[in-house]
C-alpha cells in the first residue's frame, strides 16, 4: 500500500525532476564558484596598467608607449602625425593589499616637434620599484579585461560577475579579484596591463 505523498511522486517523477535539477545545477555552480575563494591565494603582487580615458574631444599630439627596461618603467614619446588620432590615457597601479588603484603621474610632454625623434621618460613615480614586463604574475594572477567581450551570460549574471563585466579583473584558476576602476573610467575602457611590481613599497 502507498501514501498519498508516495503516489504523488510516482506520478509526477518527471515533474519533480524537472523543478530539482535546475536548484542542483545551481548548488553545483555556486560551490563551483566558491572553491576557487576558499583555495587559491589573493594576490601577491601589485600590477602598472594603462587605462584609456573617455573621450573629452582632447586631441593628443604625441603618441606613448610604456617599456621596461632594466627592471624600470619608461615611456617612449613620439610626435604624431596630422592625420594619426591616440587615444587619451592614465597610467595606475593596481594595490594588492587594498584593492584599490592609484593614479601614477607621467611627465608626457604637450607637443614634440614633428620632425623629433623619440624621446625616453623615466616614470619617476615608480623609480626604485622592480617591474617585471610579463603577463603573469609570479603567483599565478593574469590581468583579464572584458571591455570588448561582451556579458558574462546567465550563470554570470547569477553569480554576480557583472561586477567586472565591461571593467577589468585579475584572474588565477577561477579566483576573480575586480578591479574598481575610477566611475568616469568604467564603461569600454580599454585596460593593459604594463608589468608586475616585484619590490615592496
Amino acid at each position: 500500500m502507498t501514501t498519498g505523498n508516495d503516489g504523488f511522486l510516482r506520478n509526477n517523477l518527471f515533474l519533480v525532476a524537472a523543478v530539482l535539477l535546475p536548484v542542483v545545477v545551481i548548488a553545483f555552480f555556486l560551490v563551483a564558484t566558491a572553491i576557487p575563494r576558499w583555495l587559491v591565494p589573493p594576490p601577491a603582487y601589485d600590477l602598472v596598467v594603462r587605462v584609456g580615458k573617455p573621450y573629452d574631444g582632447t586631441r593628443m599630439t604625441v603618441a606613448t608607449q610604456f617599456r621596461v627596461r632594466d627592471g624600470q618603467l619608461e615611456a617612449v614619446v613620439k610626435p604624431l602625425g596630422k592625420d594619426v588620432y591616440e587615444a587619451n590615457w592614465a597610467l595606475f597601479v593596481f594595490d594588492h593589499t587594498t584593492l584599490n588603484l592609484t593614479q601614477v603621474p607621467v611627465r608626457i610632454p604637450d607637443t614634440l616637434p614633428a620632425d623629433s625623434p623619440p624621446q625616453t621618460v623615466t616614470v619617476d613615480a615608480l623609480a626604485g620599484r622592480r617591474i617585471l614586463e610579463q603577463t603573469v604574475a609570479p603567483d599565478g594572477y593574469q590581468l583579464r579585461s572584458d571591455a570588448a567581450r561582451g556579458g558574462p551570460g546567465i550563470v554570470g549574471d547569477l553569480f554576480g560577475m557583472r561586477t567586472y563585466d565591461r571593467n577589468a579583473a585579475l584572474i588565477n584558476k577561477g579566483r576573480v579579484v575586480p578591479i574598481p576602476l575610477p566611475s568616469t573610467y568604467q564603461y569600454l575602457s580599454p585596460v593593459t596591463a604594463i608589468g608586475w611590481i616585484a619590490d615592496p613599497r
